[in-house]
């Protein structure tokens, strides 16, 4: 439970999903996609991703597939990226039934299609860790793959109700905006930066506990972040601990 005045951490949704076009010209005409994949992350005690379970469905067969090498590519291949847009279970159903698959079923029964489990890497994607890292600190780094439209970085700083970033360091850092929280009693920070040479994004989140036991909370905070940025159009590639 967060102090007294500050908001509470919802629960993010457990599966993700996302509908595929057949290219980019139908994706942006809105035409009707081809199908759906839905995908969910598969967590360490502290948070972390150990792999990514996935299905795809497709309008032509009405068939569930593994979709396991089309989610290594998604987050990997710009082109494929341009023909996918991450929905909530509202927009996936809509979707489904609108291609004649009829009511999406409940999460227990999407899980079943999941066949083949994509195992993630148990490395920082990156050998930098964040500037306001400590010996006595854990930092976390929800990585993202994709392009951040203006209005969606603007989303993003409003809704975490971030500083203002145009400090020098921030941008030398490229840092587009940084916040800080009270959690269970803990002081929780994160920052939101581009960085690589292409289209990738990271959240870099930094708290006082030192321990590495199990914290729902703070799995649940990290959670709800890769929620909102998948909100503005990027894909959650990997959840890593820098240190």
């Amino acid at each position: 439970m967060s102090r007294a005045g500050q908001p509470a951490v919802d629960v993010a949704e457990q599966l993700d999903y996302y509908l595929v076009f057949a290219n980019v010209r139908a994706r942006e005409r809105a035409l009707p996609p081809e199908g759906i994949v839905v995908e969910e992350f598969v967590l360490r005690p502290d948070g972390t991703a150990s792999a990514l379970d996935s299905a795809g469905w497709t309008a032509v067969g009405r068939s569930w597939w593994s979709a396991a090498a089309f989610s290594r590519g998604l987050r990997s291949d710009t082109r494929l990226q341009a023909r996918v847009t991450p929905v909530d279970r509202a927009g996936a159903n809509a979707a489904y039934r609108l291609l004649g698959g009829g009511e999406l079923g409940p999460e227990p029964e999407l899980r079943r299609h999941f066949l083949d489990r994509l195992d993630l890497p148990d490395l920082a994607p990156l050998s930098l860790v964040p500037a306001q890292a400590t010996g006595e600190r854990r930092v976390y780094r929800v990585l993202l793959a994709g392009d951040l439209p203006d209005h969606g970085l603007t989303a993003l700083r409003s809704g975490w109700r971030m500083q203002p970033f145009d400090r020098h360091d921030d941008r030398a850092h490229r840092i587009a905006g940084r916040t800080r929280r009270t959690l269970d009693g803990q002081t929780v920070t994160w920052t939101l930066r581009r960085i690589g040479a292409g289209a990738a994004w990271a959240v870099d989140l930094s708290t006082d506990r030192a321990t590495d036991a199990p914290d729902p909370e703070l799995t649940e905070l990290l959670g709800r972040l890769r929620a909102d940025a998948r909100g503005q159009g990027l894909i959650p590639v990997t959840v890593e601990r820098l240190r």
